[in-house]
């Protein structure tokens, strides 16, 4: 036991030194902390100890007391198997049928040692969240956009889960929550020229460059589940008005994102899915073998939110660059060797409420070194405030893997983002969407299109609405083939879900850019 408690305070002394997302020593185990029963620690390096021995500890100030204490620290102690009289009536985790493994069937730590915990959280926390920092007020109306929502004489709910433009045919791909795929002419005022049934939610398209048939990723189950009945089905167009349909691979755990790409240097195209699952989940790679797959397992853990094929490190074989979510927060670079072998390398870390949601990878100052941007705000899980570290972000790229954190815009629930010069004027720009704004902000901040004026610098607006919808999903395409990039944003609204429509279907909005 003295070895151990020698380790912790290297440990301990090292995370007071260093930000916590740079440590390179691995951390304790539970299962060594729980052997040591006499650790004479405080409730801060117990916190350090305990939670970065899953991921990045939670600083106190991230959450509001009553956060803490009615619905984050009670879970994180029935995780760590501890059960005490004040849990009767709460649920727990056999009523909410979750997988062996998430919470500790033994308590993993005492409960002097958790109440210590518990107080240097509650002692520490604000009584309320903090509030934003001050930043540019977005400009009420866009400068290069005009705003366009179609109306379609049928009446659906407005729960879109896809929204994609295909290059090549110059249609929009709308996919709805109720198991049907429609395809949008642009050209004929975005109406219905087509549409497919499939299973379940689909969230994720890749066409074929060479054919009109394109790959299509269901979930099975939206609603958070530990179910494996996400499918990747490959569709192809005969006789141009009947769709074939093909399983690739099934059993995928609740994914949310699949990319394409030839990893193992055979000619022949892999995948990449991310079972995003919910309690269980993994980052998964299926490298081509003939014509089957075979499965290599990236990541053994939930979270996997969406991946970039990309030569990050310039050696002439492609690498893979990874969001990871929910605890275990931040970007991951997997270096292939050529032949479709990785190592891990974490780029990003973020504490475990930063709620990423989405990222790019470009060159946002122009010096020839693709940067990461990400938009952080997933607001749906335990901690339901207003979070001032929510919002978008540029970490620029200073080579030998090394990024730093150079501008941050907050933005409350911010979840999607789409990169490109949309004015045309050589430099970089961004939009982003929010799924989960405040919603007593006015002008509404769900929807901002951020114009780099000079270098790092960006003047934020935000359009001219009349109403506040639930946007969810966002695309940028030339949808007029006027040489200028467009923007197309679909509405998701729960409420839906549980109640007929009113009025015409209206789950799109189109910015279309008048820049040419």
């Amino acid at each position: 036991m003295r070895n151990l408690r020698v380790i912790l305070a290297i440990l301990l002394v090292t995370m007071a030194c260093e930000p916590i997302s740079e440590r390179k020593q691995p951390p304790p185990s539970l299962e060594q902390l729980a052997a040591d029963q006499n650790l004479n620690l405080s409730g801060g390096q117990l916190a350090k100890a305990y939670c970065g021995s899953c991921h990045i500890a939670p600083d106190p100030s991230v959450l509001d007391r009553p956060t803490w204490e009615s619905s984050v620290l009670p879970d994180m102690r029935m995780r760590l198997g501890l059960i005490i009289p004040e849990d009767f009536g709460r649920t727990m985790p056999v009523d909410m049928n979750v997988p062996e493994g998430v919470y500790s069937p033994v308590p993993l730590i005492t409960r002097p040692n958790w109440d210590k915990i518990a107080e240097y959280y509650l002692e520490n926390a604000p009584s309320e969240p903090l509030p934003q920092k001050v930043k540019a007020k977005p400009t009420f109306g866009l400068p290069i956009f005009n705003v366009i929502q179609p109306s379609f004489p049928k009446s659906n709910p407005d729960l879109t889960t896809l929204l994609a433009f295909d290059e090549k045919r110059g249609d929009v791909y709308l996919g709805h929550r109720f198991k049907t795929l429609f395809i949008l002419d642009p050209s004929d005022g975005f109406q219905v020229k087509d549409s497919v049934f499939i299973g379940s939610s689909v969230v994720q398209i890749c066409f074929d460059e060479e054919s009109n048939g394109f790959e299509l990723l269901t979930m099975g189950g939206m609603d958070p589940s530990n179910d494996s009945l996400g499918i990747l089905t490959r569709y192809d167009l005969h006789d141009s008005s009947n769709w074939e349909s093909k399983i690739i691979i099934n059993n995928l755990m609740r994914p949310v994102h699949t990319t394409r790409g030839d990893w193992n240097s055979d000619g022949v195209e892999d995948r990449v899915i991310c079972h995003f699952g919910n309690h269980i989940g993994k980052l998964s790679m299926y490298l081509s073998e003939g014509n089957s797959f075979r499965e290599v397992v990236l990541k053994n853990l939930p979270g996997a939110r969406k991946s970039i094929p990309v030569d990050f490190d310039l050696d002439g074989d492609l690498d893979l660059l990874v969001a990871m979510t929910q605890a275990n927060e931040g970007i991951v670079f997997w270096e292939n060797d050529g032949t479709g072998n990785f190592k891990e390398r974490q780029l990003l870390g973020f504490q475990p409420s930063f709620g990423l949601s989405d990222f790019s990878f470009e060159d946002m100052n122009g010096d020839g070194l693709p940067d990461i941007i990400t938009v952080n705000g997933d607001n749906a899980d335990q901690s339901q405030i207003l979070k001032n570290y929510h919002g978008v972000r540029i970490f620029l790229n200073r080579g030998e893997e090394e990024f730093e954190e150079t501008w941050f815009y907050p933005i409350y629930g911010a979840t999607g983002l789409e990169v490109a010069d949309f004015d045309l004027d050589g430099d970089m720009d961004l939009f982003t969407l929010a799924f989960f704004p405040d919603p007593n902000q006015s002008p509404s901040q769900s929807l901002i299109y951020f114009s780099q004026s000079s270098s790092l610098q960006f003047d934020p607006f935000v359009p001219k609405l009349s109403t506040k919808n639930k946007w969810l999903t966002l695309t940028k395409g030339d949808l007029g083939g006027d040489g200028d990039l467009d923007i197309v944003v679909g509405e998701f609204d729960f409420d839906e879900l549980y109640q007929a429509p009113k009025d015409n279907w209206q789950p799109i909005l189109i910015f279309e850019n008048e820049i040419k």
